[in-house]
Order: structure tokens, then C-alpha cells, then sequence
């Protein structure tokens, strides 16, 4: 019997598990740019599981809801802890190896941290997924360029091959993104810088509803040295011991009751304005026993950095980490396009609020993943409408690109005014210059015939014009979106997600090109 397809963008742990799901029942089709950029390979900390609490995982659901600032979705907190303590326990008995032990880490009331290889996690994890994946086909040569949509409803993926440019349709059943966040929008990052958001700007494209991309998580320590950051120095460091401190020795987290181990959008905010005063901030790692050995990846990272870890302590600043909003879903990654998913970082389930807490980001990945695979595979039991791939297409006619800055400009714009602390006159001000470049353009273009790199500098463009417009449009101070001139939290006003929405589609369709 002929199996139906899905296709997959993005190659991170919430895209492997999603093909992991869904590879019995149908031909599973991976599109990615860079199988190695996805955050997931670099997630040191570990991943949050309440296997070992007596509550049933209430602790792990109270501490989730505090982080998130009141604005997370309880419903799919509750799913996210319970589904995820048996997601855990099924990967081990699949022949996933965790480190003896639960870790600590900032803002978590217990130790239900499990971690892999020290502080290789992510990488641990997405080798076991890989491994359970061998039989899915991961497409590097092609490039998402646009979702087609028919009659309201996702029937696949518009592409163009890397190496001839040239167009194809490819139709699916069901299409997941799961391409991740978009901190490659900031000059300082945790993840790759090639994560600025495409899925999301694509989804967006399409009409579908997004949520929630004011908030931007910053984390507190990246090992950052002559004006480069080297990578993320795990929340797992502090968990064991490690303390913030001045080039003076002062403790700069003593302020908080939970002192170094406070949540991540304070910790960052004192740093940020430690260093805006002038002062160098280092992470001590005295008292965490042997580093090398504990941590190998944060050891390499200081010797690709050209530090001596014996020194003790490490140079680092707060730099972008997670992205919270993204494409508004369901609690089975469904989107409010018909046959579109999200999934990962590209997706808001509202779990994380407004302040995602550490360690959840792999749980939340596993779980919804799952959950949309099992959606997609009740929906095609249901008898939903089979597509198939067909031919190549072009443009009916060239359509030139506006003029466009280089990314690099819109990552010092971005980083400038809609950093950790954020205010309506440096909002503007980016808003302003990003206008100058005509975003609605880009909302509306058909992009077939742009170059790659054009494609991907628009998709940077219409995502940094979301995030100034929301970060405007929310005018208090709530988990990682902190305004200076709104520094209170005003709950009443904004009990309700705003969300986004594409109207007035107006991106040529499929029956607007010609057939090659």
C-alpha cells in the first residue's frame, strides 16, 4: 500500500522524534540547511523529568508556572510534566544512557535534572534519536522557500534546489516546522546564528496564527572572550557549585533569595547592568570538582576560547538562548492552518509563559513532538486527502528582490534596542529603520525567483519586525520582556496572549506559476 508523506523542516530532537512517530506509517521527508545547527546538539544542561517525585510531578508543574510569570497555559503544563516523566522513562528503556544522579538547576525546587556524557546532553539525546531514525530521508540539496496553501489548507512545501535553483512543489499530507527560534537575530547568541526564525516567518506567510514573540530568553552565561562568544557555560555550573563574580570577588547574585540560582531573566538583568556600569563579570568554578571531567564540552569551550580552566574563573556575559513565542499551537502542534504543525522552538504551546524554566526545552520538544505525530497519524486515519509529489516549477516572471540590509545590520538594530531591557523609544527607533525596508513587502512577495541568501535576509526582516511590534505592543514588564519605562507587571490588562495573524494573503499561489 502506498504510504502517504510528511515532510519535516528543521533537523532538531523535536523534528527526529516527530519521524520517529510518524516513520511507521508514512514516507517521512526531512528538509534541512544544516543537520549539525540545530540547538539541540548544543543543549548542555539536561532535561527536566518528574520521574522521582512523589507528587506525580505537581512540584515540576508549580515551579514551571512560576517561572512563566503567569502566563503560561496550566493544560499543557500539566501535560508537558506528566507526558514527560514517561517520555523519559521510555527513551531508557530504549537504550538511552543518562549520567548517575538528578542535577539542580536554577529556579527548580528539587533535583530532576537528568543529563548525558556531563554537560552533552543534547548531543547524547539526538544520537539515540538518530539512531532510531536511520530509515528517514534527510534532504540537504533543497531549501524551504514558502508553505503552499490550497483553499485555506497546508498541502505541502514549495523548495529550491540548492545547486540549480530551480523550483519544485513537494505535497505532503502534513507539514511540521520545526526549524527553531530565531535568537540568530541577536549579535550574541547560545545557538547558531542561522536560527533567525524562517519557519516562523513562513508560517506567518501562510496566515497562521503566532503568539508571544516578545519574549526572549537570555542566558545568563556565555563564555564570551575579545568581543566572541564561545558558547552557553551550562545553568548546570551553578547547580554544582559555581558563583558569579566581579574581577573584585564580589557575589553578584547575593541580592536574591535563591542568590545565583535565581531565574534566568534576573540573573541576566543584573548582568546586563553590571556590565553596562562597567564591571567584568566571571563565573567561579572553584568549588565544582573536577571541571575537565564533569564538563568536557565547557572545558573545550575554554580552550577554544584560549582560557586555562585551572584559572578558575571564566570570563561571560548574557547573550541570546531561547526563543518563547514562535507559531501559536494546540496542545497536538496543531496550528490554525489546517494540516500545518509546529513543534520545537518554532512552536508557542504557551508552556513556557513568559519565562521559560531550565531544562524544560528538551521535555517540552519530546513531548508535543510526539503529540503531533500521534495527531497526524489519527487524522490520516480518518481519510484525509493523499498528495503526492509533482514536477518542478518557475515563476511565471522574474520578480526582482526589494533592497534589503545585510544581517548583520539587522542583528546590531535588534541587539540595540530589543536586547533584555527594552524601551518604547529604542523600539521605535528599530521599528523606524526596519521600515525603510518595506517589511509589508515582504509578508506578500512571491520569493521563487530571489536568491537563497535573499530569501533568508527577508525572512530575518519579516520576523524582526514581529518582534519590535509586539515587544511595543506589550506595555509592561513580565518574565523576559522588560520594559524600563513599564517596569511593573499589570496583569489584568494583559491576562489574554496577544497573537499575530497574516491577513490579505496576497503570496502567489501554486496556480499562479508555471509548470516546467
Amino acid at each position: 500500500m502506498h504510504k502517504q508523506t510528511v515532510i519535516i523542516l528543521g533537523s532538531g530532537l523535536a523534528a527526529l522524534t516527530a519521524a520517529r512517530e510518524l516513520r511507521r506509517h508514512f514516507n517521512v521527508r526531512i528538509i534541512t540547511k544544516n543537520p549539525l545547527g540545530a540547538s539541540s546538539w548544543k543543549a548542555q544542561g539536561g532535561i527536566a523529568a518528574a520521574v522521582c517525585e512523589e507528587d506525580g510531578g505537581l512540584k515540576h508543574k508549580l515551579d514551571t508556572l512560576k517561572a512563566g510569570s503567569g502566563h503560561s497555559n496550566a493544560d499543557a503544563v500539566s501535560i508537558m510534566v506528566r507526558e514527560g516523566a514517561e517520555a523519559v522513562k521510555r527513551m531508557i528503556a530504549d537504550g538511552m544512557v543518562f549520567d548517575h544522579g538528578l542535577g539542580l538547576e536554577g529556579a527548580h525546587s528539587a533535583r530532576r535534572i537528568f543529563r548525558a556524557g556531563g554537560d552533552s546532553t543534547g548531543k547524547k539525546m539526538m544520537g539515540h534519536m538518530l539512531d532510531h531514525c536511520h530509515d528517514v530521508e534527510m534532504d540537504e540539496k533543497v531549501r524551504a522557500v514558502d508553505l503552499l496553501v490550497e483553499k485555506g489548507v497546508c498541502t505541502g512545501v514549495l523548495v529550491k534546489h540548492v545547486e540549480t535553483g530551480r523550483l519544485e512543489r513537494m505535497k505532503a499530507s502534513a507539514v511540521v516546522i520545526a526549524t527553531g527560534g530565531y535568537s540568530g537575530l541577536f549579535e550574541v547568541t547560545s545557538n547558531d546564528p542561522t536560527l533567525t526564525g524562517e519557519g516562523i516567518a513562513m508560517a506567518y506567510r501562510a496566515g497562521a496564527v503566532l503568539s508571544d514573540l516578545e519574549f526572549v530568553q537570555f542566558h545568563p552565561t556565555l563564555l564570551y572572550r575579545k568581543k566572541m562568544s564561545y558558547g552557553l557555560l551550562s545553568e548546570a555550573l551553578r547547580g554544582e557549585g559555581a558563583r558569579l563574580v566581579t574581577s573584585d570577588g564580589k557575589y553578584v547574585m547575593d541580592h536574591h533569595p535563591l542568590k545565583d540560582l535565581a531565574p534566568r531573566d534576573i540573573v541576566s538583568r543584573t548582568l546586563h547592568r553590571s556590565l553596562r556600569n562597567g564591571a567584568e563579570i566571571y563565573l567561579d568554578i572553584s568549588s565544582t570538582g573536577d571541571f575537565s571531567l564533569r564538563f568536557p564540552t565547557a572545558a573545550a569551550q575554554c580552550m577554544q576560547a584560549g582560557l586555562n580552566a585551572s584559572d578558575k574563573k571564566l570570563p561571560v556575559r548574557p547573550g541570546a538562548h531561547f526563543t518563547i513565542g514562535g507559531i501559536g499551537t494546540n496542545t497536538d502542534g496543531e496550528t490554525s492552518v489546517p494540516g500545518l504543525y509546529a513543534v520545537g522552538e518554532s512552536a508557542c504551546t504557551g508552556v513556557h509563559g513568559a519565562n521559560r524554566l531550565a531544562s524544560n526545552s528538551l521535555l517540552e520538544a519530546v513531548v508535543f513532538a510526539e503529540r503531533a505525530a500521534h495527531s497526524i497519524i489519527r487524522r490520516s486515519a480518518g481519510g484525509r486527502r493523499t498528495y503526492t509529489a509533482e514536477g518542478g516549477i518557475q515563476p511565471a516572471e522574474k520578480e526582482c528582490a526589494p533592497v534589503m540590509p545585510p544581517i548583520g545590520k539587522i542583528r546590531r538594530h535588534v541587539s540595540e534596542h530589543a536586547g533584555i531591557e527594552r524601551d518604547r523609544e529604542g523600539l521605535e527607533k528599530l521599528t523606524s529603520w526596519l521600515d525603510e525596508y518595506s517589511p509589508e513587502l515582504h509578508f506578500h512577495s512571491f520569493r521563487g525567483s530571489w536568491t537563497l541568501e535573499e530569501i533568508e535576509t527577508s525572512n530575518c526582516l519579516i520576523v524582526a519586525s514581529l518582534l519590535a511590534s509586539s515587544a511595543l505592543m506589550r506595555k509592561e514588564s513580565r518574565g523576559t520582556h522588560w520594559r524600563s519605562d513599564f517596569p511593573e507587571q499589570d496583569d489584568p490588562r494583559w491576562a489574554q496572549r496577544p497573537i499575530r495573524r497574516q491577513r490579505n494573503r496576497k503570496i502567489q499561489t501554486e496556480q499562479e506559476v508555471h509548470l516546467s
